[in-house]
């Protein structure tokens, strides 16, 4: 793929959620799970996640992803979809959010019904309730043995991780390049004002992406619900 630097709005609310946390060799050497409540991806990283899909490139050590999946069928495998809409009217508009799923603990994919406040909130009761359940996202290197314990194993890795994917785009979800520890094990919990920024500043640096995505697996819109945080579709 050609990867193209963030935009200068992306790029300005990376730095400054950045200042002060911990390191990317921390975050290396690090076995939490955190791994196991991934961000989302928008259009752009899926696009590339299923150009590695294509290349025979996307491997884990204890999953197999089938081969010949179309796009269309590759997302509803591997992500739940959502659109979200940012700012007020007249200035409103929408991106599309793809948040990877989990495998179980029996190796089965995960998929967070559109239910409740948000889908942070229902993944987390779901998960909170339900602890051996969740193994982590699928595009670990392999499961998380012991969630929600820290299982001591540093060598398990992001395998959409790219080595520029600090301040350029590329596979590696944007959500999860945001994603950032104060300390070691100490994630850094944005407020609602920052998450809407952090949206916001997604939807106008990369338009347009609801009806982009709908073309690429030819759906017709769904309604947008008004006052939603999130608005799930069926892609």
């Amino acid at each position: 793929m050609n990867i193209a630097p963030y935009p200068k709005r992306v790029t300005a609310i990376l730095n400054k959620w950045h200042t002060g946390a911990v390191t990317a060799q921390d975050c290396m050497a690090c076995s939490s799970s955190c791994c196991s409540h991934g961000g989302f991806a928008i259009l752009e990283n899926v696009l590339a996640i299923f150009e590695l899909y294509e290349r025979g490139e996307l491997k884990r050590e204890d999953y197999r992803f089938p081969e010949g999946l179309c796009f269309r069928d590759f997302v509803r495998t591997y992500f739940d979809v959502f659109w979200c809409p940012t700012g007020r009217w007249p200035w409103r508009k929408q991106i599309a959010v793809f948040h990877m799923k989990s495998l179980s603990s029996d190796g089965q994919l995960i998929s967070i019904p559109p239910v409740g406040e948000s889908y942070y909130e229902t993944r987390n009761a779901l998960f909170g309730e339900n602890p051996w359940l969740n193994k982590g996202c699928v595009f670990l290197s392999k499961r998380v043995e012991e969630w929600p314990s820290d299982d001591k194993d540093a060598t398990r890795r992001c395998i959409l991780h790219h080595p520029a994917s600090a301040t350029h785009l590329t596979q590696k979800p944007i959500d999860c390049v945001f994603f950032v520890c104060t300390e070691p094990r100490e994630p850094k919990v944005p407020t609602g004002d920052v998450s809407a920024d952090w949206h916001r500043a997604l939807a106008v640096s990369y338009p347009n992406s609801v009806e982009r995505f709908l073309a690429l697996v030819e759906e017709t819109p769904a309604r947008q619900e008004d006052g939603a945080a999130t608005a799930p579709t069926n892609p």
